[in-house]
Parts: C-alpha cells; structure tokens; sequence
C-alpha cells in the first residue's frame, strides 16, 4: 500500500465528507492492504482501516455482503467509509465493528489440540451462509480470525480476500493456499476455502511441521496421523485436502459423525469405569462440538 497513514495514539482523523473524529487509541493489525487502528468516535469504539481507495470501495462491499448473513457468523459491522486529508494528500478509509477477543492461534495457546476440531467446526459455521451468497473467504489464515461472544463463536475481522465465485482468489497467504499446495487451482469454488480450513485446523496444532511440508500433501496426512488429537477427524481432513467437499455444511456433518464413530469405538474398549485422563479430554470436546451442531 502506498502513501500510508501512519498514526499515533490521541491523534484525530477528521472525515472529509462527513465531519466525524475519530480518536486513535492504538494500532491493531497491519498487512499488505492496509493499517487499522482501535478508535473512538460517535458510536464509541469501533475498528478504522486506511486502504487504498480500490481496497475501501472492494471491502465494504464485502461487509455489506456479510450483513446477509449476519444471523450465523459474521464479520464486523459496516459504520462508515470517509477520506482524510494530511499534508495536502488523501487518504481513504472505512469504520467498521471492533471486535474484541483473540485471534485463533492466540486462543489455542491456553486449550488442547482438540480444541483445533472446534474451532474448525465454528470456522465451517461461518463460511457455510458466506457460500450460500456466492463468496469465498479466500484468506483464511488465523489471524483473519476472532473466537468472540465470550468464546461461543468465530468471527472474520478482515475481509479483504472475499471473492465472488468463478473468480481467481484475490487474497491468499501461501500456507493456506491450494495451489500452493499443488492441490488445486486459486479458482473462486467453496473446496478452496474447505481445503484452507482443514490446513488451518492442523496448523493451529502443528505450524511448524505443516510449513515444512508446505507444497506436499502427502505430509500433511502424515502429520494428521501422528496427531492423536487430528486422527479422530483423520478421514475428513483427507477428503478436505483431495477437494471432495462442495459445502461446508457437508464437511461439517461427516466431521461430527466421523468424530462421533472415533469416540463410541473408543468407549466400547473401555472395560471398566475409570476413565484415563486423556479420553476424558476427548468426551468433553465432543460433548462441546456435539453441543455447538445442535444450536447450529
């Protein structure tokens, strides 16, 4: 992005068009297309991104478009788009949500691998009515992520790649991308974001592992089935990386009863009432996962 807008906590970004002042708290996120601050103004906190004008225009674009499906899994609210002006240069932005929580790799840090399943399942929450409008996520990296609602749900906070169907993905991180992977084309398709997600569920347990085997899927299932936690979704992320699943809705099921099957094998072994430390770690993770599909 050219011409930044570099800003400093207690500066004050006046709209050009519509007169409102924002308030720069701090910096929360930074990339290629862009800077956002935690800013404070009219509706209180909210979320500020400078883009380049072609950025602005294309994101809230996408924004409006989650409105549709803002029952199920959202991304922020749309507030407003403005331009500033300093130094005799403009330069373009849009206001949406803040969004509060951590992002996915964050939230990980503090649970068990299986905690990966559920987030994947809650990922599958929000791009199942995303691809029903006729969009891919397109960058599905964790940190475009947010576990929000006091850890109920997962929630987009950057939206830049959303992609209409038919198209080539505009925005992708290499290590969750299919061609990377040579696993596939970066065509506009909901398998694309499906094979993302599998990738992204694995990296949350195993990112090192996965970026060594970045390019050869074949590694990838290896690291699956050295994963005690992965092995019991083992089937679906296969399917997931060979771009077998047209819908998320379809991923989602096959995840929950391969999930189940795993578990009622498990239990069926189990010769007295004592329970092992580590399979109750899994009963109560697909107590958690059966509980998310049934509200869902």
């Amino acid at each position: 992005m050219k011409n930044r807008y570099d800003a400093r906590p207690g500066d004050l970004i006046k709209g050009k068009w519509t007169g409102h002042v924002w308030q720069v708290e701090r910096e929360i996120g930074r990339g290629a297309n862009g800077i956002v601050y935690l800013v404070n103004g009219k509706v209180g906190q909210a979320a500020l991104k400078f883009a380049d004008s072609a950025s602005v225009a294309s994101e809230t674009n996408a924004l409006t478009a989650l409105e549709r499906v803002r029952g199920t899994s959202p991304g922020p609210f749309f507030i407003e788009a403005d331009d500033t002006e300093k130094k005799g240069v403009i330069y373009p932005f849009y206001i949406m949500e803040y969004i509060n929580g951590p992002m996915l790799h964050t939230f990980i840090k503090e649970k068990t691998d299986e905690w990966a399943i559920i987030l994947l399942i809650w990922l599958l929450n929000f791009l199942e009515p995303l691809h029903k409008s006729g969009s891919v996520m397109g960058d599905l990296k964790p940190e475009n992520f947010i576990v929000a609602d006091r850890g109920q749900t997962v929630r987009a906070v950057d939206v830049g790649g959303i992609t209409k169907f038919g198209r080539s993905v505009k925005e992708y991180t290499t290590l969750y991308d299919r061609a990377a992977w040579q696993a596939g084309t970066r065509k506009s398709e909901p398998s694309y974001d499906l094979f993302g997600a599998a990738v992204l569920a694995i990296a949350l347990v195993h990112k090192q592992l996965v970026q060594k085997a970045l390019g050869d899927t074949g590694k990838l299932e290896d690291i699956v089935q050295s994963s005690p936690a992965l092995q019991l979704i083992a089937p679906v992320l296969i399917k997931a990386f060979n771009n077998e699943y047209d819908s998320a809705l379809s991923m989602k099921k096959e995840l929950l009863l391969c999930f189940t099957k795993k578990n009622t094998t498990r239990q069926s072994r189990k010769q007295t009432i004592s329970f092992s430390k580590k399979w109750m770690v899994f009963a109560g993770a697909f107590a958690a996962i059966l509980t998310l599909f049934l509200l869902h």
